[in-house]
């Protein structure tokens, strides 16, 4: 049977589905009183103590010995007292710390206006609070608000991972919630944008980004061997026409934007992007289901990786009969290694799979 005594101030309740007892109440700690619930299943010692987050957090630094204190207590009633005591000491110390001022004060209170649940951590010295919002796809997204010293009615800075900055109305009288209130919202506008890419992500052979955030806008989704199609999507109405960049040999991307530009009254906005994509195109893209990696054969033809560093291969031969893909890095070393012709920031010579003339650009970095 769950241990269980009669605790003033503390209502136990009995649960079935867990066979422990919870006392839920409040207690007097320094003339205030602080919500409280101790889960005691058979024995004391196993007990589990939750506090409000006020609370909590000025007594985190003596876990060990409230723990201590409670395996060493031989009633509930003896144990509430010696952690009454040590609540009080914190508090106590907290109270004649200058560090602890109205402002300490203050965030705390707003922090309490926000729903537990949402909240995902906040700094020692208060200086950020995570909050967590679950859509309706089930993704989580952050958001790190960074608050201004001393002062609650500066502007914060907000860390986000959306398609978008972040844009929130601010006044001396916002508080935390208003915040929250206005960051869910703004998720909640990205739903048709996000859902749109979840569908090429699980439907398509995505090359990159490998693992894309929730603020990538663009994909680049295999259509052959090394072939493939660069996308910029419209986070704001994602089921109009993307901006669409063919990367490949010419004669395997020249007849492809024919077909775009010849069928682009195809496209219906009631259908989803792919959808649409393939039907202007008329042309069904490999897909995980039915087409292996190594039938695309986008690995470079130098370093034999798909991935390098965040590069994928983007040059391509352009005789059809090798298309063979390169790392754009890759092969500016490897022509470069053969003192080959370079003009300005291009470098000239010949395709190390057929000797067909090929040309690269210096890379970025």
């Amino acid at each position: 049977m769950p241990y269980e005594e009669f605790i003033p101030g503390l209502v136990p309740m009995f649960s079935e589905k867990s066979l422990c007892i919870t006392y839920k109440g409040f207690q007097e700690i320094c003339g205030k009183p602080y919500y409280m619930a101790i889960h005691v299943p058979e024995v004391l010692s196993k007990a589990r103590i939750e506090c409000e987050w006020k609370l909590e957090h000025r007594i985190r630094d003596k876990s060990d010995l409230i723990r201590q204190r409670l395996q060493s207590s031989s009633s509930l009633a003896t144990f509430l007292k010696e952690f009454i005591l040590i609540a009080e000491t914190c508090m106590q110390h907290v109270h004649s710390d200058a560090m602890w001022s109205d402002w300490n004060e203050e965030i705390v209170e707003q922090v309490l206006e926000i729903d537990s649940n949402k909240l995902l951590s906040i700094d020692e010295d208060f200086s950020a609070v995570q909050i967590g919002i679950t859509d309706e796809g089930g993704r989580l997204h952050k958001i790190k608000i960074h608050l201004k010293t001393q002062s609650t009615t500066a502007v914060p800075v907000c860390i986000t991972d959306l398609p978008h900055k972040l844009e929130f109305n601010w006044a001396t009288n916002t508080r935390l919630k208003h915040v929250v209130e206005q960051f869910e919202a703004t998720v909640l506008s990205y739903q048709n944008f996000w859902n749109t890419l979840k569908e090429i992500d699980e439907k398509c052979w995505v090359l990159e980004p490998e693992h894309p955030s929730f603020s990538a806008t663009h994909r680049r989704i295999a259509l052959g061997q090394n072939l493939s199609l660069h996308i910029t999507v419209n986070c704001q109405q994602p089921s109009t026409l993307p901006e669409c960049r063919f990367l490949g040999a010419e004669s395997a991307t020249a007849p492809l934007r024919e077909k775009l530009n010849v069928n682009l009254l195809r496209w219906d906005v009631e259908r989803s992007l792919l959808n649409n994509l393939q039907e202007v195109l008329d042309f069904d893209f490999p897909s995980p289901a039915d087409t292996s990696r190594t039938e695309l054969s986008m690995d470079c033809g130098i370093c034999y990786c798909l991935h390098l560093n965040e590069e994928v291969p983007n040059v391509v031969c352009e005789d059809k009969r090798c298309a063979q893909a390169f790392h754009q890095s890759c092969l500016y070393e490897w022509l470069r290694s053969l003192s080959s012709r370079q003009s300005f920031n291009t470098i000239f010579g010949e395709c190390p799979f057929c000797s067909h003339p090929i040309r690269v650009k210096m890379p970025a970095s």
